[in-house]
């Protein structure tokens, strides 16, 4: 249905418009102005090159129809990809009525003759309205495919009884948003515009000599009053453009600051699994260098946009006051401008983008560098890291270089030819005696001022379009959706015993969707013991302790909290209640007190000095000199391993949690300080459930429950004696661990440069492929 009203409006345009183009040509009856054009045809007096135009949009608009139509499938795709073609050929049909125009000016029929007007008129009436009409049929094909296409998706759901889901709102661009963000500054806005109208009153049509503001003979006293108006105007001029760009500046800082804060409150409500996906280097390259860049290119190009449209109207118009026939020359140029301004930004927008890509690697990699920056001096890499970083320099200077060498083409592309065609119809209408040498000259004039502000209006729409293409990756990860383990739930009871169930639990990262972790895995943590979770490194105790914080959602199976989905506790309720201490805990760039205190608005001093004192944090912190004040440093490097960790572990117990996460928490602690934080935690137990994920043998057999895991499943489960009788995996981790500490930790090392030996020996005897030497 939609085709055949598209179909009914090009057929009546068409008709329309070859009944009333050839009734304008002919002047109403004169036939035989066919064959006397056909006979003797001119550029100046002649009008059926015009009328010849009109049959071609006939034969264009009716091709277009036709194909849409007949062809629903593939026809708007095809007329689509053909857009630009036929855009440009009906821009070019105005310009050669614009030349018939000038070309007709010369005649002395010109002035009377309402039939060439009409005709004109009509002419460009018509263009615009094919080229619009080609356009809205290739949108509306495009549209009755993917109609087509979503009912047919619909007729599916219909025929499987499932429920069809909900068309999600078509997101905006990322230029239409910029603008969204400036029009809630349009107060400002207007403010400055005001001003810059006043800063830009100055613009004054001149022609030949200026005359003097004062003529000779005048007093002092006069000579100043003559000079007051001068003055007065330029100080309004000055305070004016002074005030419009501080409004200016200031309304686009608030824009800076509010994309920056939308951007950082969108990252923090983010899935653990959208950080395992993206480097961090990326992500605050998109927070610092990308926010930056937009709301420069806004600041910039918003001032330059408005002062540029204000001084170019003005200078129109006093150029159509001098010569409106050279005007036309002027105008004939905006087209192309337009054109090539279009296929410019968005060659640029395409280069923004791809910078703003290679600079969030070059600096993830330099904050990877500089954040492991010990690493790097073991290993003496400084030179290595500083070419990976000059390349990646390098490549963004390439693409810089690109970026230059079009501006270059575009800006002079388009001036160069306007200004030969200004001139060289300038001296005909000069020595034409339309024009006096003065007049061509102020025109001139003002068409260097109009030609700068058309360059500036180019730079302004390049500027946009790479501050829209920096501005689309700010919006991807605006609009990045959560997988569903933050505040989905509502769930927040005064009351939590804190049990926790696996029930047929599996589970695969987001980032490794083929490489199953946990595969069925069931068991219960109990309130009031503490549970002891081992097994091989890769069998899935970290997986484990991430699906009870609800880091991730498993694949297949529930993790239950007191009987309930985890997905229904409330996040920030949920977080309160189970706190987790890992292996490598990260402490702020603060004060200890207040890495203690993280996350609570009111920690009373004596509960944070006992959480401290059991977690055996208190002697080493107040043995320092500032004591509970003293500076951690960037993620507690000031800080030893064993320090952090009992930090952590005192921020873990000062929220007093219903469970409480042990993972590695103490691999760092000598044996005596693992001992009082095992004695502590049986001393809290009775208050909340406690997991322990460890290797070491003294951390884990005093364990009320020990589940032991491998390769993503629950192999065992029971207590040290019970599992030491099964002489299962359990047993068997144990007896290795006893003959490393009994062998004092060397027999490993002494097997393997025993091993290392025999190889070597092996290899120069020529035959190593016999000895077979393993180790367990």
């Amino acid at each position: 249905q939609g085709n055949e009203v598209s179909l009914c409006a090009q057929s009546v345009l068409a008709a329309l418009d070859v009944s009333v183009t050839t009734v304008l040509y002919i002047h109403g009856t004169e036939y035989q102005r066919f064959s006397a054009d056909l006979r003797r045809f001119s550029m100046s007096r002649s009008f059926l090159d015009l009328w010849a135009a009109c049959v071609l949009r006939l034969c264009l608009l009716s091709g277009a129809g036709l194909g849409v139509c007949l062809n629903p499938a593939q026809g708007p795709g095809r007329l689509g990809r053909w857009a630009g073609w036929l855009r440009l050929l009906f821009g070019l049909v105005p310009l050669y009525a614009t030349v018939k125009l000038l070309l007709y000016s010369d005649t002395s029929a010109f002035p009377h003759d309402p039939w060439f007007w009409s005709l004109l008129a009509w002419t460009y009436f018509c263009s615009l309205a094919t080229g619009a009409l080609c356009h809205l049929l290739s949108c509306a094909g495009q549209r009755a495919g993917a109609g087509a296409g979503a009912g047919a998706e619909e007729g599916c759901n219909l025929l499987t009884d499932e429920p069809e889901e909900e068309r999600r709102p078509e997101k905006p661009g990322a230029g239409r948003r910029l603008i969204s963000l400036c029009w809630k500054e349009a107060r400002l806005l207007t403010a400055g515009a005001v001003f810059l109208l006043l800063a830009e009153l100055g613009i004054r049509p001149s022609s030949g000599p200026v005359p003097s503001p004062c003529p000779d003979g005048r007093t002092d006293s006069a000579y100043l009053l003559c000079r007051c108006p001068a003055d007065l105007h330029a100080c309004d001029s000055a305070l004016s453009s002074g005030v419009r760009g501080g409004i200016f500046t200031l309304v686009f800082a608030r824009i800076n600051i509010r994309i920056r804060n939308m951007l950082f409150r969108s990252l923090l409500q983010q899935d653990i699994a959208f950080f395992d996906a993206n480097h961090t280097g990326d992500i605050t390259s998109r927070l610092t260098s990308d926010t930056t860049v937009v709301s420069d290119m806004l600041s910039h190009n918003g001032s330059l946009f408005l002062q540029s449209v204000v001084r170019g109207l003005g200078v129109c118009v006093f150029m159509v006051v001098l010569s409106w026939q050279l005007s036309l020359v002027t105008f004939m140029g905006f087209p192309i401008m337009i054109l090539s301004s279009e296929i410019y930004g968005k060659y640029c927008k395409n280069l923004a983008a791809q910078v703003q890509d290679v600079l969030a690697k070059a600096n993830n990699l330099a904050e990877e560098t500089i954040s492991s920056m010990k690493t790097v001096r073991s290993f003496g890499t400084e030179e290595t890291e500083c070419r990976e970083y000059c390349r990646r320099m390098q490549d963004v200077y390439t693409l810089n270089r690109k970026e230059a060498m079009a501006f270059s083409f575009f800006t002079c592309s388009g001036r160069i030819s306007v200004q030969i065609c200004i001139l060289y119809y300038g001296g005909f209408l000069v020595i034409a005696k339309h024009m006096t040498p003065g007049n061509l000259i102020s025109f001139i004039i003002y068409e260097l001022q109009l030609g700068d502000c058309l360059e500036n209006l180019g730079t302004v729409y390049t500027g946009l379009m790479q501050g829209t293409g920096a501005a689309e990756k700010i919006f991807q990860y605006m609009d990045q959706e959560s997988c569903g383990t933050l505040n989905e739930g509502t769930l927040a009871p005064d009351m939590l015993k804190g049990e926790i169930t696996f029930s047929n639990v599996s589970f695969a990262y987001p980032t490794r969707p083929h490489t199953q972790v946990l595969k069925d895995v069931c068991f219960t943590l109990s309130p009031g013991e503490v549970t002891a979770l081992v097994g091989p490194s890769g069998s899935g105790k970290s997986s484990c302790v991430h699906l009870m914080e609800h880091f991730y959602s498993p694949q297949a199976g529930e993790v239950l909290l007191d009987g309930l989905p985890l997905p229904k506790y409330q996040s920030q309720y949920l977080h309160s209640q189970v706190t987790l201490v890992g292996q490598e805990p990260v402490l702020f760039a603060r004060p200890i007190h207040e890495n203690i205190a993280y996350g609570l608005a009111d920690c009373p001093v004596d509960m944070m000095v006992w959480a401290a004192k059991t977690a055996n944090a208190h002697g080493f912190i107040t043995e320092l000199t500032d004591g509970y004040g003293t500076e951690t440093g960037e993620k507690g490097a000031q800080l030893s391993g064993g320090q952090k960790q009992r930090v952590a572990i005192a921020r873990a117990l000062v929220r007093s949690p219903r469970i409480l996460l042990l993972d590695e928490a103490t691999s760092a602690l000598d044996a005596e300080s693992d001992h009082k934080i095992q004695q502590a935690l049986c001393s809290i137990k009775e208050n909340c459930t406690v997991l322990i994920v460890a290797h070491r043998l003294s951390t884990v057999k005093n364990a009320d429950k020990i589940i032991v895991l491998q390769d993503g499943t629950v192999v065992e489960e029971g207590k040290h004696e019970e599992l030491m009788r099964r002489e299962g995996l359990y047993a068997r981790l144990v007896h290795r661990q006893l003959l490393d500490i009994k062998s004092g930790g060397k027999r490993p090392l002494a097997e393997h440069l025993h091993r290392i030996a025999s190889e070597r020996a092996a290899r120069s005897s020529g035959a190593s492929e016999d000895l077979g030497i393993g180790i367990d």
